[in-house]
């Protein structure tokens, strides 16, 4: 009699529990990060270092179109048809693709600091030229972990990029001050590169170590009609999420200066230490969400997300709450005096992200049932409110302003993205999900969302 297949609830579990473990890593060497660079590099220092990065991972972008997001599709397709083909076509592709465009982005770099560099020195084109050196490696990095976190390799698609790079960079940061006496923010971005370069390295060896045999052995079959057809508008949904992610702090750079953006930079850190627990199941229930929809199981697919919604509402009440209630003490201990104005703009960013953690992980069902448009336009409104409301208050309050306003679009557009995701496909993504109770007193046996 074979074995029991476990429930997608308690694989979802295990996943976490690896992530939670790889998240817990990361969160402390990132933490260590932060300190670091707001220590060494000031307020002022530090956000040169931060809108060089921004613009860098915005530009980075045009590199990835939302590949990644299509390769860990394609995993979860050729795993339950057992054709590879196409997903070997595709990882040959998108590697030359990546190529290409990085090789346009430097060039295009390049030109545009000699022009302005003529105006004279420039600390923010200094790291800006760095900064582009990270493309590339990021790019196949990410493209190649999340075919292995498809696959379930969970550790190996994630050890290298939580916990190697930051580790690395860590070192080469000491190793420059302590060679130089000083760290300027160039310098932060040079150790940063390294970091990447080598943790791409071990990602892609990783893969091909312990990739299915069926996937090594195929014919690689080119689709690229199809592919661009698909991975276009998650492209431009994963641009439009880090244009939300980030426009807050461009904002705070380009109407408030350096240093607000060095105070917005540290307290959104903070915040992404709050988000700790979404961050885990996010990455654990991405991929289950798709293979789940293609198995045609709606019920367990909403049983994980309400599970999601509810671990993320907990997980930033328990980690933030202290913070919240410590904020006084320990920023200006922590970061130096100059981010005790940090405290107030991380509250408000804390706030709205428990508000809107109710919605859950809305925006990857989207994306892993075929819905990617619609989480394309969700990720549109969230830029939308973000800059409207940004613009003005950004200009009146700084980098609080900066932070009321990205807590604002992240809950306007994760409640767009809930309410038309039900209406379109009866999914409720939501906390407010009935899916977990007993079956006969929650949803009908189909799993028909509430």
């Amino acid at each position: 009699m074979s074995a029991a297949k476990p429930s997608p609830v308690r694989h979802f579990l295990r996943s976490s529990g690896v992530m939670a473990l790889l998240y817990g890593g990361s969160v402390g060497l990132t933490f260590l990060v932060g300190v670091l660079l707001a220590q060494l590099l000031g307020a002022s220092g530090y956000g040169v270092y931060a809108l060089a990065m921004t613009t860098a991972t915005l530009a980075g972008i045009a590199t990835e179109f939302g590949l990644p997001v299509l390769a860990m599709r394609e995993t979860g397709t050729a795993r339950a048809s057992g054709d590879w083909s196409g997903l070997k076509g595709l990882l040959g592709w998108a590697d030359r693709a990546i190529a290409v465009l990085s090789v346009v982005l430097a060039l295009g770099t390049w030109a545009g600091v000699w022009i302005f560099a003529a105006q004279g020195a420039s600390a923010y084109l200094a790291t800006l030229l760095w900064a582009v050196a990270l493309v590339p490696f990021v790019a196949v990095g990410k493209l190649r972990s999340f075919v292995l976190l498809a696959l379930d390799h969970t550790f190996a698609s994630q050890f290298p990029v939580m916990i190697l790079r930051p580790l690395l960079f860590l070192l080469g940061c000491g190793a420059l001050w302590w060679i130089g006496g000083r760290l300027a923010a160039w310098q932060a971005m040079a150790a940063q590169v390294f970091g990447a370069a080598v943790a791409m390295v071990i990602v892609v060896w990783l893969f091909r170590r312990v990739r299915p045999a069926e996937l090594a052995a195929a014919k690689p079959v080119r689709q690229v009609r199809h592919w661009l057809s698909a991975c276009l508008p998650m492209g431009l949904t994963e641009g439009l999420r880090l244009l939300q992610g980030q426009l807050a702090l461009l904002l705070t750079g380009a109407l408030a200066g350096t240093a607000q953006a060095g105070i917005y930079r540290v307290a959104d850190a903070v915040a992404q230490i709050t988000a700790l627990v979404a961050s885990v199941v996010g990455t654990a229930a991405t991929p289950m969400f798709a293979r789940l929809w293609r198995e045609g199981d709606r019920r367990a697919l909403q049983r994980v997300a309400a599970a999601s919604a509810w671990a993320m509402i907990g997980g930033a009440l328990l980690i933030g709450a202290p913070i919240v209630l410590l904020g006084d003490w320990l920023f200006p201990r922590l970061f130096g005096a100059d981010f005790a104005a940090s405290v107030p703009v991380f509250a408000v960013l804390w706030c709205g992200s428990l508000a809107t953690a109710v919605f859950g992980l809305t925006l990857a069902v989207a994306n892993m049932t075929g819905e990617h448009m619609l989480s394309t336009r969700a990720f549109g409104l969230i830029a939308a409110v973000n800059l409207a409301a940004g613009f003005w208050a950004v200009s009146h309050y700084g980098a609080m302003g900066a932070a009321a306003a990205s807590a604002l679009g992240s809950f306007v557009g994760a409640a767009y993205c809930a309410a038309m995701l039900h209406r379109r496909t009866g999914i409720n993504s939501t906390a407010f999900n009935r899916a977990l109770l007993p079956a006969g007193r929650g949803d009908t046996a189909k799993g028909e969302g509430a």
